[in-house]
């Protein structure tokens, strides 16, 4: 995706995260796998589609308890497109979803919680994670050798890494609220050249790590960091001091002041 056309959807993305995880009714499903293209099928949960770019698979409207279960829903080397929506998912030992060598996958308004992990891509591509809610999980989403995804206007509490990227390059994380995590996004093993921006970071114990060069703001905006600030000399809703995510110069260096998902904080009053 362009720059302006990933900033442009910033702004929508935050609309969407506090609406669309909720929409439709949902109905109890087992745990879903598919491992080729011919088991998308009704019986395994697929609603409606062919496949294709233009109409891709549709599996929408589950409940799944997947207590006795690693994964809530895994697919594993497939080519034909697919969306999973409006899927809700809890208690996978080893992830809700997991996607692996896939690619063209769309993921949207779903709910996750009480997952060891939320979604998990390996070595997949080209594939979209949007609108959803990650709660109380030890990993939100987590990439392996994955390249070329987006993760666009999710909620992220409560969990230990809301975003862990290993050995993955060229992703786009934009939009998201990430709060209340040990660590927010960490970028490891060689994750390089991913574009985090329009983020907001809030109580967190560590906002972000990473081990190798990536993007932080582009060019004019970049993220909101929580218990970060500077001064504003101009007023023009960006700090005059970059943020450091390490010590080895990956900055934001356009952290912004305030953000749409965050409240602003009450002016100082002298009324008794």
């Amino acid at each position: 995706m362009k720059r302006g056309a990933a900033l442009c959807w910033i702004v929508f993305a935050l609309v969407l995260i506090p609406t669309l995880a909720f929409a439709g009714d949902r109905v109890e499903h087992r745990a879903i796998v598919i491992g080729n293209d011919y088991e998308f099928t009704p019986e395994n949960g697929v609603c409606s589609g062919s496949g294709d770019l233009d109409d891709p698979y549709i599996i929408e409207n589950w409940v799944i308890d997947a207590g006795y279960d690693e994964y809530g829903i895994r697919i594993h080397g497939t080519t034909r497109a697919f969306v999973i929506r409006n899927v809700e998912i809890s208690g996978a030992a080893k992830s809700a979803v997991y996607l692996s060598y896939v690619q063209n996958a769309r993921i949207e308004n779903c709910v996750f919680e009480g997952n060891w992990a939320g979604v998990t891509l390996n070595f997949s591509k080209l594939n979209r994670i949007s609108g959803c809610i990650f709660s109380d999980e030890t990993d939100g989403i987590h990439f392996y050798f994955s390249t070329g995804n987006q993760i666009l206007g999710n909620s992220f509490d409560n969990t230990d890494t809301a975003i862990w990227l290993d050995a993955s390059n060229e992703n786009e994380i934009i939009g998201n609220l990430i709060t209340t995590s040990y660590m927010g996004v960490y970028l490891n093993l060689g994750s390089t050249m991913n574009y985090i921006v329009g983020n907001a970071f809030v109580d967190n114990l560590h906002h972000a790590h990473t081990d190798d060069p990536n993007v932080w703001d582009n060019g004019a905006t970049g993220n909101y960091w929580d218990g970060f600030a500077d001064l504003d000399v101009d007023e023009d809703g960006i700090w005059d001091a970059a943020y450091m995510i390490t010590s080895d110069g990956d900055q934001d260096n356009y952290p912004l002041v305030l953000h749409p998902l965050v409240p602003a904080p009450e002016e100082a009053s002298c009324d008794i």
